[in-house]
């Protein structure tokens, strides 16, 4: 089966011809990666185009980011390009991606900016998921009564400077199940009741992007 293009899109509204602050398109047939609005039934002249950076028939992650009046473009977690923003994004009550995509595999809108340190309340017992997008030897530690137990660092470091990655973190009962951009990276065990969790915090040379706590259905 041949893939051909896939649309991403802000509506505001319903309606078939609802305007778009936000069309971008994945042509695989043009090898371009195209941003567009839609307004009052017309498409903008200023059609803006940069290279295609998925390929065909494979799996992909595209992320858009809104801040300071663009939106950042990141593909495999690397940013691609950046577009200025044209329209405002008041009237945004509708999302649709369609074309030729086999398989959606997740979907998630909406995200703030988060301070660094970052610090709040995740109630994380086991059963949960701690969920941590951010851009960067992983060091995994337990703290008990302000004193710092035995460093783990086995598995090195998945992730590259400059790169958006994923890290989940998944109570269990006896350890925590630690997983980078999806993939298993490493376990460690429980140092004291993993129903204690309280709070989590974020801290370093990092910019935090979203952060979620939600049941440990999978990965």
């Amino acid at each position: 089966m041949l893939y051909f293009r896939v649309d991403f899109n802000f509506h505001e509204g319903a309606q078939r011809d609802a305007d778009m602050p936000l069309h971008l398109s994945i042509r695989f047939d043009e090898g371009k990666l195209v941003y567009n609005t839609y307004k009052e039934g017309n498409w903008s002249e200023n059609e803006q185009r940069i290279k295609n950076p998925f390929k065909p028939n494979e799996e992909f992650d595209l992320r858009v980011r809104i801040i300071n009046g663009n939106y950042q473009v990141f593909a495999n977690r690397v940013e691609v390009g950046s577009f200025q923003q044209r329209m405002p994004l008041d009237g945004v009550d509708h999302v649709s991606i369609s074309g030729d995509l086999a398989n959606l595999r997740l979907f998630h809108y909406g995200g703030r900016v988060f301070p660094n340190p970052y610090a709040a309340i995740a109630k994380v017992v086991p059963g949960k998921r701690l969920d941590v997008s951010a851009l960067p030897t992983v060091v995994r530690n337990a703290m008990t009564n302000n004193v710092w137990g035995t460093e783990e660092r086995e598995g090195g470091l998945p992730i590259n400077k400059g790169e958006i990655f994923d890290l989940t973190i998944i109570n269990e009962e006896f350890s925590f199940q630690i997983f980078m951009n999806g993939k298993r990276f490493a376990a460690f065990s429980h140092r004291g009741s993993p129903n204690d969790i309280e709070t989590v915090e974020i801290d370093g040379t990092v910019e935090v992007l979203t952060v979620t706590v939600n049941d440990a259905v999978g990965v």
